[in-house]
């Protein structure tokens, strides 16, 4: 890229200053292991979106001032894997440092400040770096980007601009205008004059109402006696009201139980009469006709089971005769079963005898074949008395090993040997690259173009300040030749008193002849008229000199201040002058430097400015080339060197390969093996005869278990077929035997089975015929007993009584029912209860009665229930009174009450106090600061503007408005435009800047991106403030468009191309930026 290796011009040299010399990426966002060197003037990290210019800028942040909590901005910049942190070498006043932050599992990051050597330091070293400021303060003046750069806008919209600019000149004290506003918002929540609602209002206001109440309770005494006899009163009404209310209870109760009995009466003297009828049947058994009915089934149950229990003895007799027959198996019953058994455990043997002895012969088939097919000249017998023990086979595997290894290495060292080679060859190619293009680049100095494009970069700045000092000059002729030219006249001469004279001349004459010719008298009249005449023409002259003379001091005032003007312009015309001879000069030098002629143009100095920009770039590449090719020598060398180890290593391991090859050939050999075998061959064919040795071994084991089990099946079988046939049962094969055998014993088991379960049931039957009659007799007994309790002979006519008794029990037990009710509601017996009634007139009386005292009884409960509230209230009240506990929980309630308002009245004071001590900074701040930050601001937005705005000023009185001048009119920060707008905040941010590095100390400016809304010219205007800035602060810069790249490498800035994706970074695509050397004497990794 054309440029973008520049190194920025500048040095930050100011004592104190702070420059970023490394970043380190250990893993932050998507870069991984990536390390950045920064100039010290003016960097560009340029690339396109989402290539990590806001990650480096929140890393740089990070590293500075340590990585916030889990949750806010950099918790996305944590990496899925690996460690968290990085370095940050920098150069401070105190010397070079580096700076470690690496978080934990739990996502803490403890500071590690490093000495260039690697010693750790204290912690406080990083804090005198930054000059002590904290991370809000660097992150809103020192590293912002465009929607920072708006915030004093906000402020100003919010607060007015001398509260904004009391912010900015606190170097970044945005919280200013908040603490204000929260005192104010605190002031006006405890207090306001007029108000309902605040903490220190309400608590007034309850204070005044306890007082109230206090002043309310002087005229006690009075009021107690005379509660005191309502007292009384109400006790005497309140016991009266209660008897009333018993004795209509009483009544009321008495008067409704016989009520309720009414009833039950009448239904009592029907049921009587209804028994009346019914003869007397109390004696007869309850449940007469079920229990009839229930012994008759029981009886005919129990005849119905006894003949059910002869039948079956019946036929289990003759069943039990069949089963007990004799029969030849049941001799012989024993024999049989140990012959069956025996045969039983060995039939599975027996049928796989044959497929056992086939198996047999065809694996020693399969194992004589694969003995022919190994290839060695042994038989079964041979083989069995070969040594194939396991330390034969280790030392076997052992060499085969050792021998691999040996041709392993042999391998790599021809693969590395090669290898080396081809990387010879592609070195000498680079290097005769490298030294045809270094042929084609002339030879200059870098850092003599680096000083002639400084220069021609400050001609062309000196050209510009040039032509502002002539227009002020050319300004102030004018306004010099424009006062000379107002020339005034000089006042006329001063009254003369000559008609004053002749006036009084002939007044005299005329009193005088008047007098000699008329007498005293005209004389006195004509004196009098003479005066009348006199008095105003002195009176006319006197006010007449007295114009003149105030005309002439007022001429003469005028004139004074005209030469004061005179004095003062042709003074600053002077001073003009001086400085345009010495802008001249330093012109004629800058350009003497740059080596450009003096009456060069506009055009010139560009095409000068970029044949240096070429010249500069050729010399960056040939220092480039000249590092390269140092490096792809040192990198030749030692691919020699590697290719010699590796022909070394090579002769060594082909010596122990053929060592090795001897020693497997003896070891072979000596097995009977073939000599030629590789030791992969070698160990498979003795696996291989291994395993048909073993197959042999276990051949000749099987074939003797089999004969053994073919001997002992001989035997069983001969037992189970004479056993059979002794018994009498038919021959034929063994199987078929065993199976009739088998049958016959079953047959005889399941008889035997049968008969003792007959037998068993045939006791069980005889025991139930027994009970059976035992139970029939019973039941006999117990019917006969039953019908002579009921007095009858017959079963219908004891059900016919069963039913007329059934009946009486019911009424007999309505009756027993109703009397219990009668006596339980009215606590009378039946008669009694009668006799109450009549006595109260018959149920018509009584039932108007009851009416009467149901209205009666809730009137009185009601009266009776207002007496009881007055009279508590009325007691409790002078309970109150004679404990006196209400005055004195006033009294503490009043004092609680003063200390809480004497509180909150602390807290307003302090609150209003601390708004009056801000105040009066910002007003001494106004005095002291702010001209000095608004003339840096002037200056700086004089350049933004390239001259179109000439100064920046704050209007006296009111809210004082920021306003902008252009020698013609004011204009307000509202009525410019939006980018015009933010190149005056930025003028303003960077007047700050440049004042707190004057008084504090330089600290890295860091932007994003805030030149998006600028316009090419004013673009270039702001890059070369920044370039004058960077001679003082490093300044690192963010962009992603490519014509402000050019931009910035007009002004000769150092740029850093980043990558385009979001995959892990490892290292910077610099292009052909200057690798510059460790700042701190340490590797670049």
């Amino acid at each position: 890229m054309a440029g973008g290796g520049a190194v920025a011009r500048g040095g930050c040299g100011v004592s104190g200053a702070l420059r970023i010399d490394v970043l380190k990426v250990h893993g932050f966002g998507h870069f991984s292991g990536y390390e950045l060197e920064l100039g010290p003037g003016l960097n560009l990290l340029y690339g396109p979106n989402e290539a990590g210019k806001s990650t480096l800028l929140a890393f740089i942040r990070g590293m500075l001032f340590g990585f916030e909590k889990r949750g806010r901005s950099e918790s996305r910049y944590e990496p899925e894997a690996g460690p968290f942190g990085g370095e940050l070498w920098m150069r401070s006043a105190a010397g070079p440092l580096g700076v470690r932050r690496v978080a934990d599992r739990k996502g803490k990051a403890a500071v590690t400040v490093l000495s260039p050597e690697g010693h750790e330091l204290l912690a406080s070293r990083l804090d005198e770096a930054l000059a002590h400021v904290s991370r809000e303060l660097f992150c809103e003046v020192f590293a912002f980007s465009l929607d920072e750069l708006s915030s004093f806008e906000q402020l100003v919209e919010e607060d007015g601009v001398s509260r904004a600019l009391f912010a900015a000149g606190l170097r970044g004290a945005r919280r200013l205008p908040e603490v204000e506003k929260h005192l104010e918002k605190r002031a006006g929540e405890l207090f306001k004059v007029s108000g309902k609602n605040p903490e220190l209002n309400q608590v007034l206001r309850q204070l005044e109402e306890v007082r109230g109440k206090l002043d309310g309770l002087k005229d006690r005494p009075e009021e107690y006696f005379k509660e005191r006899e309502r007292l009384a009163s109400l006790g005497r009404e309140q016991e009266e009201a209660e008897a009333r209310q018993e004795r209509i209870s009483r009544e009321l109760g008495r008067l409704s139980r016989l009520e309720a009995a009414l009833g039950d009466l009448g239904e009592l003297a029907r049921l009587k009469a209804e028994l009346g009828v019914l003869p007397e049947l109390s004696a007869f058994p309850p449940g007469g006709e079920a229990r009839l009915e229930e012994l008759l089934q029981r009886w005919t149950k129990a005849r119905a089971d006894q003949d059910r229990v002869e039948s079956l003895l019946s036929k289990a007799g003759s069943e039990l005769a069949r089963l007990s027959e004799a029969s030849a198996v049941r001799e012989r019953e024993e024999a049989l079963r140990l012959a069956l058994g025996a045969f039983a455990a060995r039939a599975e043997l027996l049928r796989a005898l044959p497929g056992r002895r086939a198996a047999l012969e065809a694996r020693r088939r399969e194992v004589e074949q694969a003995l022919g097919g190994l290839g060695l000249e042994v038989d079964a017998a041979g083989l069995l008395a070969l040594e194939l023990g396991a330390a034969a086979r280790g030392s076997l595997e052992s060499l085969a090993d050792r021998l691999t290894k040996a041709e392993a290495e042999r391998r790599e060292a021809e693969v590395a040997l090669g290898r080396a080679r081809v990387e010879c060859e592609r070195i000498e190619a680079s290097l005769a690259r490298l030294q045809a293009e270094r042929t084609k680049l002339p030879d200059v100095s870098a850092a003599e173009l680096r000083q002639r494009q400084a220069a021609l970069s400050r001609s062309r700045l000196l050209r510009v300040e040039r032509e502002q000092v002539a227009a002020q000059r050319a300004e102030l002729q004018q306004r010099l030749q424009s006062l000379r030219a107002q020339a005034e006249p000089e006042p006329g001469a001063a009254p003369a008193p000559w008609l004053v004279l002749m006036g009084a001349g002939v007044a005299v004459a005329w009193v005088g002849v008047l007098a000699l010719q008329g007498g005293a008298k005209e004389g006195a009249m004509a004196l009098l008229g003479a005066l009348l005449l006199i008095v105003p023409l002195v009176l006319g002259y006197v006010r007449s000199v007295r114009s003149h003379q105030e005309t002439v001091e007022a001429h003469t005032a005028r004139q004074r201040q005209r030469a004061q003007e005179l004095t003062r312009l042709q003074s600053s015309l002077d001073t003009l002058s001086g400085r345009l001879l010495g802008l001249e000069r330093e012109l004629s030098v800058a350009l003497s430097e740059a080596g450009v002629a003096a009456d060069a143009s506009t055009a010139g100095l560009a095409g000068a400015e970029a044949a240096l920009a070429e010249a500069l770039r050729q010399a960056e590449r040939v220092e480039h080339l000249g590092r390269e090719r140092e490096a792809r020598e040192a990198e030749r060398d030692g691919v020699v060197r590697e290719a010699q180890a590796a022909e070394l290593a090579g002769r060594r391991a082909d010596a122990r390969v053929r060592t090795l090859r001897a020693e497997l050939a003896g070891l072979l050999e000596a097995r009977g093996f073939p000599p030629e075998l590789s030791p992969q061959r070698a160990l498979a064919l003795w696996r291989d005869v291994a395993d048909q040795r073993q197959r042999l071994a276990d051949l000749g084991a099987d074939e003797r278990a089999l004969a053994a089990d073919e001997a002992a099946c001989d035997t069983v079988v001969s037992r189970l077929l004479e056993e059979a046939r002794a018994a009498g049962l038919p021959p034929g094969l063994v199987e078929a035997v065993a199976a009739r055998v088998s049958s016959a014993l079953e047959e005889l088991k399941s008889r035997d089975a049968e008969a003792r379960a007959l037998r068993a049931r045939v006791d069980e039957w005889a025991g139930d015929r027994a009970r059976l009659t035992r139970l029939r007799e019973a039941e006999e007994q117990t019917l006969a007993a039953l019908l002579a309790r009921g007095g009858c002979t017959t079963e219908e006519t004891f059900r016919e009584r069963a039913r007329q008794a059934e009946h009486f029990e019911a009424l007999t037990r309505r009756v027993r029912e109703l009397t219990w009710r009668i006596e339980a509601a009215t606590g009378l017996e039946e008669p009694a209860v009668r006799e109450a009634i009549l006595a109260a007139g018959g149920e018509e009386e009584l039932k108007e009665k009851l009416s009467q005292l149901r209205m009666q009884e809730p009137a009185c409960a009601e009266h009776l229930k207002v007496l009881h509230t007055e009279y508590g209230s009325t007691r409790s009240q002078l309970e109150r009174w004679e404990t006196d506990e209400e005055v004195a929980a006033l009294r503490i309630q009043e004092e609680r009450l003063r200390a809480r308002a004497a509180e909150l009245a602390a807290r307003y004071a302090r609150d209003r106090l601390a708004l009056a001590l801000l105040s009066r900074a910002r007003r001494r701040f106004e005095e002291e600061q702010q001209p000095r930050v608004i003339q840096l601001a002037s200056e700086h937005f004089a350049a933004l503007t390239a001259g179109r705005y000439r100064r920046v000023f704050l209007p006296a009185g009111g809210k004082r408005e920021l306003r902008v001048s252009d020698a013609r009119r004011d204009w307000s920060a509202e009525q410019l435009s939006r980018g015009t707008r933010e190149q005056l905040y930025l003028a303003f941010r960077l007047a700050v800047i440049q004042d707190f590095g004057e008084t504090r100390g330089a600290l890295p400016l860091i932007v994003d991106d805030i030149l998006v809304n600028f316009d090419l010219e004013r673009t270039r205007g702001t890059l070369k403030l920044l370039s004058r800035l960077s001679e003082h602060h490093q300044v690192i810069a963010f962009t992603c468009h490519p014509w402000m790249r050019e931009c910035f490498e007009e002004e000769g800035a150092r740029v850093v191309e980043l990558g385009s994706t979001k995959e892990e970074t490892t290292a910077p695509r610099m292009g052909t930026v200057v690798n510059l050397p460790s700042p701190l004497g340490r590797g670049t990794g």
